[in-house]
């Protein structure tokens, strides 16, 4: 399926900045997600596949893919499927760190993988059959994604009073907090240093700028900072490029008895960001994990934009 978009390709020079560079032709690119979708729902398994990437700096959604199985393109309903504690990952930690009460390095004593909050509810780590990760840094319960840290952290900084959370988490999601595309538009204030564009088409040549800055810079850095890890050190290593750095988070979402759904969100290159990504895949039955379903489309994609970037630069005679 072709579709004539106008795309703001980035010269990527990994040792210094990105370049935008206006290019209006027939890309490609949504033929090239959708291959690559295909490719790795039959790989991983999974019955349903949907990916959107976008232009970092104007929010243009410059390809997206909605798949069940391996032949059909279906619209994609965005059901939001509920967590133990409502933990969304890098959002949750930005409304930690945003509070001013923890940093980065703030211990959390984790145990054993498995904690019994104040109204009697269970909350596990994914490894509590393993012994739980134990007292770990407010950045490694982001990096690992351990619920039980995030628990506990909401509760030493929000206490009785998790409405000051929520309503964090509604505005920096704009106010969709329980949707894709409010992760999407998160992440990609996110790559933006905190200023959050209206993801739009790629025909929509305005840019609508939500809010200029959702949280303070020295706390999107940090957050920055942990998506990083994230890939390098944490769960999401499969995300990890050798040829460009990629920063990106995810989480497991248990739809069912035997079903799961799988979430990973980033950008690249990690300095300049140019491109925002999200990966959505389920399937049935374990293994289920986001790093290790979503993780080798995520990188993929990334490499294949890449490759187109360097093949466009050629045919008009930019540099690389």
């Amino acid at each position: 399926m072709k579709k004539l978009i106008v795309l703001f390709v980035g010269l990527l020079v990994m040792t210094s900045h990105i370049k935008a560079v206006p290019v209006h032709e027939d890309s490609g690119i949504g033929e090239m997600v959708d291959s690559l979708t295909r490719q790795e729902m039959s790989d991983a398994s999974c019955h349903r596949g949907v990916v959107y990437v976008v232009e970092t700096k104007t929010g243009r959604l410059i390809a997206h893919t909605s798949l069940e199985g391996t032949d059909s393109i279906v619209p994609f309903t965005d059901t939001f499927y509920k967590e133990a504690d409502d933990v969304q990952g890098a959002v949750t930690y930005l409304a930690l760190l945003s509070s001013g009460k923890v940093t980065p390095d703030t211990e959390i004593d984790t145990g054993n993988g498995q904690y019994v909050k104040p109204n009697g509810e269970l909350v596990r780590d994914h490894n509590w059959r393993r012994g739980g990760y134990g007292l770990i840094s407010l950045e490694s319960v982001l990096t690992h994604r351990s619920i039980v840290g995030y628990t506990q952290a909401l509760e030493l900084v929000y206490g009785n009073n998790m409405v000051d959370y929520f309503l964090k988490r509604r505005d920096y999601t704009a106010g969709i907090p329980e949707t894709l595309m409010g992760l999407l538009t998160f992440y990609n204030a996110i790559a933006n240093d905190g200023c959050m564009v209206k993801i739009c088409n790629s025909e929509d040549s305005t840019i609508t700028v939500i809010n200029e800055q959702i949280a303070s810079p020295e706390h999107i850095r940090m957050l920055q900072q942990g998506l990083e890890h994230c890939v390098s050190e944490g769960m999401y290593k499969k995300a990890g490029s050798e040829l460009v750095d990629v920063a990106a988070c995810g989480r497991r979402l248990q739809i069912n008895d035997t079903a799961y759904r799988l979430e990973l969100c980033g950008y690249f290159p990690v300095k300049n960001p140019q491109y925002t990504i999200m990966v959505v895949m389920e399937k049935e039955n374990l293994p289920a994990s986001a790093g290790g379903m979503c993780g080798p489309l995520f990188r993929r994609i990334v490499e294949s934009l890449l490759s187109y970037i360097k093949k466009s630069c050629a045919r008009h005679k930019l540099r690389y």
